[in-house]
């Protein structure tokens, strides 16, 4: 998938591996799960499964993605640097690069749609997940990641690790928009977790990490 995505596959496999001995405990738990936010060609996921079959212990994996690109409206955040449909993939083409890459169909579950109609109570209950111990937030902009969060919060046990793909894309760190501004105001919301970044995991110039643990009540 070289030439075809940003994401430096070697650098963000030695990362995963790093996260799944981190987090095993967690992942080993009944109902717990890897979740993905902004699926696009299936590369994270590609790099999750490598890690996971080098660490002996694939978890379960499952991607939410318009599979539409960027959704309606989306020229009123960051700066109006992003159009409609921009990123747009492929479901098809994205299970069949999986496929290509030796991922096996039954390892990864990819729900299509808006994340304001797939990131429900209801969808947590039909999928069975009660945690989510390894996340990749991969949404770019504010109000997409704000809504994965919002779905991830009740996962959050003791402890989660978090990435976040774009966190410094195209400089919007530093103007505090994007996936930073999400996080910081979910963080904000949710005084009872903390986040400590993680530098020896971040796998990119654009991507961080951060241990979100629950602060003892």
């Amino acid at each position: 998938m070289q030439g075809l995505t940003l994401v430096p596959e070697d650098e963000l496999v030695r990362s995963y591996r790093g996260a799944v001995a981190l987090m095993a405990p967690e992942l080993a738990r009944p109902g717990a799960a890897y979740l993905e936010f902004g699926v696009f060609i299936g590369t994270t996921m590609t790099c999750m499964y490598r890690a996971g079959v080098e660490a002996g212990a694939v978890p379960r994996m499952i991607g939410f993605d318009s599979f539409q690109g960027m959704p309606k409206g989306v020229e009123s955040q960051d700066d109006g640097r992003w159009r409609e449909g921009d990123l747009s993939m492929s479901i098809d083409l994205t299970r069949e690069n999986l496929a290509r890459n030796s991922v096996p169909a039954d390892r990864v579950e990819l729900v299509a749609g808006w994340f304001e109609d797939t990131l429900t109570d209801t969808t947590r209950s039909a999928l069975g997940i009660t945690s989510a111990p390894i996340v990749m937030v991969d949404c770019v902009i504010a109000s997409a990641t704000t809504t994965a969060l919002d779905f991830l919060t009740p996962l959050m046990g003791d402890r989660s690790l978090v990435y976040f793909d774009d966190w410094a894309v195209v400089d919007l760190h530093d103007r505090g928009l994007g996936e930073r501004a999400a996080f910081e105001a979910w963080l904000a919301a949710h005084p009872e977790f903390a986040a400590e970044e993680q530098p020896a995991l971040n796998y990119s110039h654009d991507a961080r990490a951060f241990l979100v643990t629950r602060r003892p009540s």
